[in-house]
């Protein structure tokens, strides 16, 4: 694989919205929830989680809204891209891949990281090709002492 590029940047498909990230992604994964499947107009989003150290918008922020009871999802205002899913608990954003300026840089098949989340939502048509695990709904809980270790 080739060099990966830091900083991690991306943002929206205008340009009005960007972000930067210091530090490599510490998970990721796909929902196939039916609201993930609304938002992103696909049949399910995939995204990459960042420690909360080393993010920040470098050109305007998304405009919020609040999707869920426990967080809101980041979108320019003036394409419409949705970026990132903000959990109410964690100020830090899951960013949907798609915005990375190198997306190639991240795969997810990446030993350890979460795999795909609602499969008991996803569109029956579509097949799940990769060998990272599938949970009927949400991803298990991970304890704090797992997470402080990533």
């Amino acid at each position: 694989m080739t060099q990966k590029h830091l900083p991690i940047t991306g943002g929206c498909l205008c340009g009005a919205v960007r972000y930067e990230f210091t530090e490599s992604p510490v998970n990721g994964g796909y929902c196939h929830c039916r609201m993930c499947q609304k938002a992103s107009g696909g049949l399910f989003t995939a995204w990459v989680e960042f420690s909360p150290s080393g993010f920040r918008f470098t050109k305007g922020e998304p405009k919020l809204y609040r999707s869920s009871e426990w967080g809101q999802r980041g979108v320019c205002s003036t394409c419409g891209s949705q970026l990132a899913f903000i959990y109410d608990e964690d100020p830090v954003p899951v960013i949907m891949i798609g915005s990375l300026d190198h997306p190639d840089d991240w795969p997810l098949a990446q030993e350890g990281w979460w795999g795909h989340a609602y499969v008991d939502e996803k569109v029956s048509w579509h097949v799940i090709s990769d060998d990272m695990p599938q949970f009927a709904s949400n991803y298990p809980e991970i304890p704090q002492e797992q997470k402080d270790t990533s």
